[in-house]
Parts: structure tokens; C-alpha cells; sequence
């Protein structure tokens, strides 16, 4: 399992999302500015701009990515699929600050139901600049469509960002000379 931070859990290995019986489900949401939804953003010495953001920070070296699996049981449903959806959402604002409408980033299309065995990384991608049209997103959540029935048995192990990839990118990469 890779370095995580326990703050940006979208699904917290203690508590997998159980997909049984969905036709979709959304793990937590998670807040750009960490104050959660329903709270009021903080003005910090005149600073709008967002954690993440292109007109801020933008993309560090080192790019935070998640990474969501599968659970201990392979899934089961008779010619279902599933979607894992990135999505973005922008802030409603007074009174609620609540999550607008859900903008979808990325995602994976139709996963069959055979290629979701137990213990499968299913979702790897990085955190990704919003689209064109949501300039300042403040919330994020993976989102898991179901399409062709439901699944009578199937759960998400865990949906966490890392700081880093765990894997060995360039294990497989070609050598520029010759022993």
C-alpha cells in the first residue's frame, strides 16, 4: 500500500464502500480548502485562490494521485459494469456551501464485472487541473456508476491519494546504452 495522508481518504481502508445492490454510489467528499462541506471558506490575508489550483500552486513535482482497489471478495452481478468517475464541483456558496453540480474530470468507462477481481488496483490516476468552465472547483469525490443491473457482491477496499507513485514506473523503461 503507498504513503498516504489519513486526511484525503476518499475511501478509508477501515470502512470499504459496499457497492451490493447500487446503481451508484460517491465516497466522501473531500474540500480543496480542508474546512468541509457545509462551512464557510476562510479569507486568509486576502488569498482566493485554491489549493491545487493552476493559478496557484499549480502542479508540483510531485503530484498527488489516487489510488482505488478492490476489496478481499472478486465482484459478482450477472453483465454489470462500473464506471469510477473523477468529479469536481464547485461551491454553492451562502447559506449552504454545499457542492454545485458534479463535473466529471476523468474517468475509467466501463469496467466489466469479470476484470474486477479481489485485491485489483482499479483507479490510478493524478490530480488533475479542472476543465474548461470550472475555473475554481472547491470539492472532489470519486464517483462508481453501475450500468447493466447491480452487483450482489463487490466492495471498494480503499480510495486514498498518495503523494507519490508506489509503483516502479521505470522498471520497464528502454536503456540509452549497451553493457
Amino acid at each position: 500500500m503507498p504513503f498516504t495522508d489519513a486526511l484525503l481518504n476518499l475511501v478509508p481502508t477501515q470502512a470499504p464502500l459496499s457497492l451490493v445492490g447500487l446503481a451508484s454510489a460517491r465516497s466522501a467528499i473531500q474540500d480543496f480548502l480542508g474546512q468541509g462541506p457545509g462551512t464557510a471558506p476562510q479569507n486568509i490575508i486576502g488569498n482566493v485562490t485554491l489549493f491545487g489550483q493552476p493559478d496557484a500552486m499549480g502542479i508540483p513535482q510531485n503530484r498527488l494521485e489516487f489510488d482505488v482497489a478492490t476489496s478481499t471478495a472478486n465482484f459478482v452481478g450477472s453483465g454489470v459494469s462500473m464506471n469510477v468517475q473523477l468529479q469536481y464541483a464547485a461551491d454553492l456558496g451562502t447559506p449552504t456551501y454545499q457542492p454545485d453540480t458534479w463535473v466529471t474530470v476523468v474517468e475509467t468507462g466501463a469496467i466489466a464485472v469479470g476484470t474486477l477481481l479481489a485485491n485489483t488496483q482499479i483507479f490510478k490516476v493524478p490530480l488533475l487541473p479542472p476543465p474548461p468552465g470550472l475555473n475554481r472547483p472547491r470539492f472532489f469525490s470519486l464517483n462508481f456508476v453501475m450500468t447493466g443491473g447491480t452487483f450482489t457482491t463487490g466492495a471498494i477496499a480503499y480510495a486514498l491519494m498518495t503523494p507519490s507513485r508506489d509503483d516502479l514506473v521505470n522498471k520497464f523503461a528502454a536503456n540509452n546504452f549497451v553493457v
